[in-house]
């Protein structure tokens, strides 16, 4: 099971003293009740499922989304979809990278939550990785 969303998740939900709960890709021998929703992986090739046990989600939770890439947005979109299902709100996707060149933010945009990237990765072309500017930095 991949986990490297949580080396960022973890050390976030410390700070801000919150929970942290994470979506398996396969199932757990203790999990019985889940929440569960199928993406498409570009990485594996395959269509995959997340799944979050039932009990960790609540209607009065408010969810924000961490994750190591944001690519194609349909992870992040599963998630999103749990979320609805568990009658929770979603208040936000975060992630470390962001593939500007594909449509990730795009994808999440009929959610209208805020998605925020650390770094933003305009073009890999030639072994080389172009970076997008925020307005009003100046090198």
């Amino acid at each position: 099971v991949a986990t490297t969303g949580l080396v960022i998740a973890i050390p976030m939900g410390k700070s801000l003293g919150i929970p942290v709960v994470y979506a398996r890709k396969e199932r757990s021998v203790v999990m019985s009740s889940t929440y569960q929703a199928s993406y498409s992986s570009r990485t594996v090739g395959q269509n995959r499922e997340l799944l979050i046990a039932k009990k960790h989600l609540e209607e009065e939770d408010r969810i924000l989304i961490v994750d190591d890439f944001l690519s194609s947005g349909s992870s992040q979109e599963a998630l999103l979809r749990i979320v609805s299902e568990a009658g929770a709100t979603p208040v936000g996707v975060a992630v470390l990278v962001e593939k500007a060149y594909e449509a990730g933010r795009q994808s999440l945009s009929g959610f209208n939550i805020p998605v925020e990237s650390l770094v933003r990765v305009a073009t890999v072309k030639d072994g080389i990785i172009q970076l997008m500017e925020e307005e009003g930095y100046e090198p």
